[in-house]
């Protein structure tokens, strides 16, 4: 599937690299509660639990840069992009899907740090709402959990339709953070339904 500036692939183990590169950053992976992948193994272990054919409920993606896009935006794009950017290269900038469908899927993502700020992750997942509702006919509903000071990540899912349903406090334990006990917020998007 594509969008005015990106692709976005289904996750494979073909796209471990890009994956690994994203996840064993400690800054792009200190919201999650897995934390960041130490090894290349960590990673595979990791992707492998995502991938669709050891969870057939999920709906994972690899995240790149189109390939046709024209010159004048790329160079834009990556201008101030440091040397080791996958938007030089036009790698794997991020992943996004969901998993877990007990009781509801639940929405997950991530991107390189030299990705953010650039309306990658909004873009990414206005796309990714519209597949997920068509490929996965028997949910009405999606959910996403993001930490109250993570803004970046609270702003993307607003502006793609997601309202907080509840404040969980002191429900998980990040380490690397502090405080290390963190609050999060739980946020809901469900399908359009057709007009009558």
């Amino acid at each position: 599937m594509q969008t005015s500036r990106l692709e976005l692939v289904r996750l494979s183990s073909g796209h471990l690299e890009g994956f690994h590169a994203i996840w064993s950053n400690p800054h792009a992976a200190r919201w999650s509660s897995r934390g960041p992948c130490k090894t290349i193994e960590d990673s595979r272990e990791w992707m492998s639990a995502l991938l669709v054919e050891n969870s057939p409920m999920a709906e994972k993606y690899a995240i790149f840069l189109r390939s046709d896009l024209p010159a004048s935006e790329l160079e834009e794009i990556q201008r101030d992009a440091p040397d080791d950017s996958p938007l030089r290269t036009c790698g794997m900038i991020g992943s996004m899907g969901s998993w877990s469908a007990d009781p509801v899927p639940e929405l997950g993502y991530i991107f390189h740090q030299s990705a953010w700020g650039r309306g990658f992750a909004t873009e990414a997942l206005s796309a990714f709402l519209q597949v997920f509702w068509a490929n996965k006919p028997q949910f009405d509903t999606l959910e996403a959990y993001s930490d109250p000071e993570n803004m970046g990540s609270v702003k993307v899912l607003v502006k793609c339709g997601f309202i907080e349903v509840e404040r969980q406090s002191g429900n998980y334990e990040l380490p690397w953070m502090t405080p290390p006990k963190r609050d999060l917020i739980r946020f809901r998007v469900t399908r359009k339904q057709p007009p009558n």
